[in-house]
């Protein structure tokens, strides 16, 4: 959920955003899995939205003090930062994103961009921090900085997430939402409440409300029933969406069906369905999303999203059948012999005036990420996108370190070429499955 901040601090705009997003490279390589709307929140760079603070020389540092939060112990690692810098596609002054993790164990990041009277520009100032309170229950704060009328670095705005277990496969997690008002003060603007507990020997169920601001302070808005059902090699999740239906009741209003298979190959799929209320108030399919990875014979991994939406008067069938393929995502990952990850991103999408149905490239993401001797990743990434003719031209790029990626997330070796020509105009057909 995104709340956005009124008053004295102004939304940057929406390239600006795209841009910082893309100073904070993550490729999703693997199976892709939908955040249910009853699991916690996590925390995410467009969480509060953008901020662009007033033009000004570098802000001094100040230390205001999170509401709830509580300070971490020393991590007795000492404190290290990561620099990227990524070109902006309007053609204005580059973005630069440091990353630092600190000895306490907090992530602070900051985007910043050069100021029209010197100094720095920051347009995110965010800081993450988890710790173990004295009952066990785990607290992840996230802070939310920007810039007040005299450029000075302040507080807005709070995301405090408790998870905490409850015996016999129970737990229960609260996420409270704050922000600084025009008196200075903060006000918790929205809570969610999520409760889990085991259903059987393989199932469990999660209640979730969320409460956001009313006419009499925090009120009910959202209600989400999930259950959670885990076999051997699957997995199948049921969430309902309730919200108010005006006579102090509550009603359907949406539902989502996800399963997820290992098969037999190794290889693992994903079948997401959404369904939504229609014009008669019944609940009607409105999106299939599904996700194969699998590893091919030369080593190199692969992963394919594909989107498809109901077509007027189509049902579902386990082909595909009614629906209509709109987007497409290929990845394509390989190591090569001296460790260096070599990953490639291409997205086909829908016209809307397209009368023969295929797909046409509209972006592509490469990405080399080279081992160094102090144990991170080197990285060169160059984002493309679809100019006014339909071919594919650089929006941005940039070069910086990573942390190693994950155990058993870096594929096997291989040493063939990797493809450096961005892919020109084409097509694709909607995958057999």
């Amino acid at each position: 959920m995104v709340t956005r901040f009124r008053g004295k601090f102004r939304a940057a705009n929406l390239t600006l955003a795209i841009a910082a997003m893309m100073a904070l490279p993550a490729l999703a390589f693997g199976q892709s899995q939908g955040q249910s709307q009853s699991k916690p929140a996590t925390s995410g760079p467009t969480n509060w939205g953008w901020y662009t603070p007033k033009p000004a020389p570098q802000p001094k540092p100040a230390k205001p003090a999170a509401p709830g939060a509580q300070p971490g112990a020393p991590s007795g690692k000492p404190s290290t930062s990561s620099v990227t810098q990524t070109a902006n596609p309007s053609g204005g002054p580059a973005m630069t994103t440091t990353v630092t993790h600190t000895a306490s164990g907090a992530q602070i990041t900051k985007i910043t961009v050069p100021g029209v009277n010197g100094g720095e520009q920051t347009v995110v100032d965010q800081e993450t921090q988890t710790v173990t309170l004295p009952d066990g229950t785990q607290r992840t704060t996230k802070k939310i900085y920007g810039e007040d009328a005299s450029g000075d670095r302040q507080l807005i705005g709070v995301e405090q997430t408790d998870t905490t277990k409850l015996g016999e496969g129970k737990s229960r997690s609260v996420t409270t939402y704050s922000q600084r008002n025009v008196n200075n003060n903060f006000d918790v603007t929205r809570r969610e409440v999520s409760e889990t507990a085991p259903a059987g020997p393989h199932q469990s169920v999660t209640n979730s409300t969320v409460y956001t601001q009313g006419v009499n302070g925090l009120a009910p808005s959202q209600m989400v029933h999930e259950v959670e059902t885990v076999g051997k090699t699957s997995k199948t999740t049921v969430s309902s969406l309730s919200t108010p239906n005006g006579n102090g009741g509550w009603a359907v209003t949406g539902r989502t069906e996800t399963t997820s298979q290992t098969h037999p190959n190794g290889s693992q799929t994903q079948d997401k369905k959404v369904y939504a209320v229609d014009g008669n108030g019944r609940l009607t399919l409105a999106q299939q999303v599904v996700n194969r990875s699998w590893k091919a014979k030369n080593g190199q991994e692969h992963h394919q999203e594909s989107t498809y939406a109901m077509t007027p008067g189509g049902t579902i069938s386990s082909s595909g059948g009614g629906m209509t393929l709109v987007q497409q995502v290929n990845t394509v990952k390989r190591v090569g012999a001296d460790g260096t990850v070599h990953t490639q991103q291409q997205t086909q999408t829908l016209s809307p005036v397209s009368t023969t149905g295929q797909l046409q490239i509209t972006g592509a993401v490469y990405d080399v990420s080279t081992p160094t001797k102090s144990g991170t990743m080197q990285t060169q990434q160059t984002v493309y996108g679809q100019d006014g003719n339909g071919y594919l031209q650089q929006i941005s790029a940039f070069s910086g370190e990573r942390p190693p990626a994950t155990k058993g997330s870096a594929g096997t070796k291989n040493g063939s070429k990797d493809q450096k020509k961005p892919p020109e105009k084409g097509s694709a057909k909607p995958p057999q499955h």
